[in-house]
Parts: C-alpha cells; structure tokens; sequence
C-alpha cells in the first residue's frame, strides 16, 4: 500500500527513534522500506501513526483518500480499533469528495458513520438515521443486516424506547438464528477458501478471503484473520501483492497468539 513514508521518517527523527525502537510495530526492514519506498501494510500504517502522533489523513496521498474502496478499507480497520473520533473526521472530511459508484460501500460507510454516531458523539437520532439509510443498501446482505437491526435496537434501547428496542432486537435474534455463529465464522470462510484452493479455482478464493476478511473486521473479531490473509496470499501470482498479505496475515497471527501460522508464513516468505 501506498503512503508517504517522508513524514514517518521526519516524525521518527524528531522523537529521536531509531528502527530498533519500533521493533515492537515492525521490522527494521519494513520500516525501512516504508520511509524508503513509500510501501507497507496498513495496519503497520496505522500503528506507526499512532505512535508517532502523525494524523492518518497526513500519510495517505490525496489519490489513495480518494478511492472509495481504500477509504472502506481505512475506516474498517479504524472500526476494529474502535477509534470513532477518526472515522468520523475521514468521513466528513474526505468521504464526502468521493464520486462513488458502489451502493454497497456506501451502505457499509454508512453503517460505520452510524456506529461511530452513536458511540462517540451518543447522538442517537442521527444513528437512526445512518442505520436506516445503510440498511437500504445492505438488504441483501444477512450479515450486515443483522448488525444493522442490532444498531437500531441499542439506539432505540438508548431512548429509552423499549417497545421498538424489543421489536428490533427480536427482527435481529430471528435473522441471527438462520446464520453461522459468529465464533465459527473465520473457519466456515477459511474451509471454503482452501477447498476452492485444491481445485485451482483461485478467484473463487479470493473472493471468499475478501468477503471474511471483511464481515469479521466488521464485526470486532480478530481470530481467524491471520488464516484468512494466509490462504489468500498463497494463490497469488505476483510476488509483491503475496508478501504484503502475507505480513498482513502474519500482523494478525501475532495478535492471536497463532505461533504454528507465524511459522508457515515465515516460511512462505522465505520462498517467495
């Protein structure tokens, strides 16, 4: 991914930091090529922000904020993190220059700036109506209209409006019980993944790692990432794309503790 490593150097240099120091982030390497080549993974992006006090709009290009599909990106692994301050701000300050041309991202952002809404700002009224406008672009969509239904059930819950808190959330409990536990999800995308893998079907792969990838970023869970990055940069072509799915798997491998996976993925990189 493209950011503008100059100011990551300068901020490190003015905090007097060597590449030792922000080992605990990443290798001395990546960071060298980041600063160096303006190239590195966006978790890795965010985390050197955040130590370094550089706001996260300051380290994208102006081209890269203005894509809609990396701004869904950004505002996803900022959801994760739960910084709604920030995706607030990206929203209102670069979401609305966007000509977009996907109802879908619109629906997800719109879930986002409804979540945060409610959240940060406890302005329940306005998360009403972020929720609403995202459910008519994610109907067709199970998994994000269960999260959907469950945000407006908490905003009504939060009004005080017990009787359309309890209609929601019964609508939510009937959508939920027709779906996988959310604890099992990661694996049901992952035995998916590689059963298309052995039969060559690579799209079909990559389709559904995005698709996990996304649904558990949406919905705060880390386990599972690691697999799901391992098993899409394995059926890559280009070498480049592979290595930084495969330190974005390893990124997350390291957060869940998945020792036997930071191996494979050492390995793999070794051979790549």
């Amino acid at each position: 991914m493209r950011a503008n490593g100059s100011i990551i150097r300068q901020q490190r240099e003015a905090r007097q930091l060597t590449y030792e120091d922000l080992t605990f982030i990443c290798s001395s390497e990546d960071l060298m090529l980041l600063e160096q080549k303006n190239e590195g993974i966006l978790e890795i992006i965010l985390d050197l922000c955040q130590r370094l006090d550089i706001p996260y709009h300051k380290v994208f290009p102006k081209t890269t904020l203005a894509s809609e599909v990396f701004m869904l990106q950004l505002i996803r692994c900022l959801h994760l993190r739960q910084e709604f301050a920030a995706i607030l701000f990206l929203l209102d300050t670069f979401g609305k220059r966007i000509n977009y041309e996907s109802g879908r991202i619109i629906g997800h952002l719109f879930y986002f700036r409804a979540y945060a809404t409610l959240f940060y700002r406890q302005d329940t009224q306005k998360a009403v109506h972020y929720f609403q406008r995202a459910a008519t672009f994610l109907s067709e969509e199970k998994r994000y209209e269960l999260l959907v239904l469950k945000g407006l059930a908490t905003c009504y819950q939060a009004n005080q409006e017990k009787q359309r808190a309890r209609i929601f959330f019964e609508r939510a409990e009937q959508v939920e019980e027709k779906m996988i536990n959310s604890e099992k999800l990661g694996t049901s995308y992952c035995q998916a993944a590689r059963f298309f893998a052995e039969k060559g079907q690579h799209q079909q792969v990559n389709d559904l790692c995005d698709e996990g990838i996304q649904t558990l970023l949406e919905i705060n869970i880390t386990e599972g990432l690691e697999e799901l990055f391992f098993e899409k940069a394995i059926v890559q072509s280009e070498d480049t794309h592979q290595i930084e799915l495969l330190k974005q798997a390893n990124y997350y491998a390291n957060i869940n503790q998945n020792h036997v996976l930071e191996q494979q993925i050492t390995d793999q990189l070794l051979r790549v």
